[in-house]
């Protein structure tokens, strides 16, 4: 399913940024051959600031205060359905095609600089990971941590390594409550496309829930397409966007949630379904992050050498 799995490239760029991204492009989609007809270019958009800092209301604010907060905890779950074979995801067995699928869950916890998170699913293929096997990072005081094994870094075992600084940027946490607000302004979303939809009681508090129509999520994937070889044929093929964020008594998000459902444009039986669920929680909390004491320093491997040609002797 050509289109679906573009949204999924799609929706990875729009919200999980450049680590998410880099795992998407990492799968080595399968190229799309040349048309005899170029695809027809998107429109520009029109776009938004980068940032929330000017604007007002109740949602803009939450993301203002949610972007400064020091402690918390993130749950993040990308689920999806349909034939994600061109993203070196699953192929699903014959009659399954309904099955939902977690692409990627990522649950962590961050201490100002300091973060611990563990991710698994399909995405991780990418690592050399089966996808019930978790990738967990400890960053500590700029140090950074990852639980073996994981053969692709050098890791063998079944234990914690200390990353060599040359390589600390893999214990980045790869998705803050910043980064993924400031995202929005950088892709033309504007608080001000979500209307309040409805109240509902969630973990206990009651929130507000305010709701973005397909429209706001074309308009971010217009704005994508120049780097994504999104086109327009690719946002007909999208039959309900979503998208809504979740704003609690407290001031905070504590949860946001992207629904995509779209068909393949050659195939309009083919369905395919998208669905990006984070929650957070515990803003400004105790949480304590610890380094694990018994790491051995890793041991990168060599980067494969290519063989010089061989000059034929005159």
């Amino acid at each position: 399913m050509k289109s679906t799995t573009r949204y999924f490239q799609l929706t990875m760029l729009l919200l999980i940024l450049a680590v998410f991204a880099a795992a998407c492009a990492s799968a080595t989609p399968t190229p799309i051959p040349p048309t005899a007809v170029p695809p027809t270019a998107l429109p520009t958009p029109t776009v938004a600031s980068s940032s929330t800092a000017g604007q007002s209301g109740p949602l803009a604010e939450a993301m203002n205060k949610v972007k400064t907060a020091k402690t918390y905890r993130v749950d993040l779950n990308i689920t999806g359905k349909g034939n994600f074979a061109a993203t070196g995801g699953p192929t699903p067995e014959p009659g399954a095609e309904d099955k939902l699928i977690t692409l990627l869950n990522m649950k962590g916890e961050v201490n100002g600089q300091n973060a611990h998170f563990a991710i698994q699913g399909m995405l991780t293929a990418f690592l050399g990971l089966a996808h019930d096997k978790p990738f967990e990072v400890i960053s500590y005081n700029g140090t950074a941590y990852v639980k073996g094994p994981l053969p692709l870094l050098g890791a063998t075992e079944e234990k914690w390594y200390q990353v060599p600084p040359e390589a600390a940027q893999v214990a980045q946490p790869p998705l803050t409550p910043a980064s993924f607000l400031n995202s929005f302004g950088e892709t033309g979303i504007s608080p001000a496309d979500f209307k309040l939809s409805g109240a509902e009681s969630l973990d206990g508090k009651s929130c507000q829930v305010y709701a973005g129509d397909k429209s706001a999520v074309v308009n971010a994937f217009i704005k994508l397409g120049g780097a994504t070889g999104a086109t327009q044929e690719d946002l007909d093929s999208i039959d309900n966007a979503e998208f809504k964020f979740w704003l609690c008594d407290d001031g905070y998000l504590h949860q946001v949630k992207m629904l995509i459902e779209g068909h393949d444009k050659n195939k309009p039986e083919q369905k395919g379904t998208f669905e990006i669920l984070m929650k957070l929680s515990d803003f400004d909390g105790s949480i304590t992050i610890t380094p694990p004491a018994d790491a051995t320093l890793l041991q990168l491997p060599e980067p494969p050498t290519q063989a010089l040609p061989v000059t034929p002797t005159p």
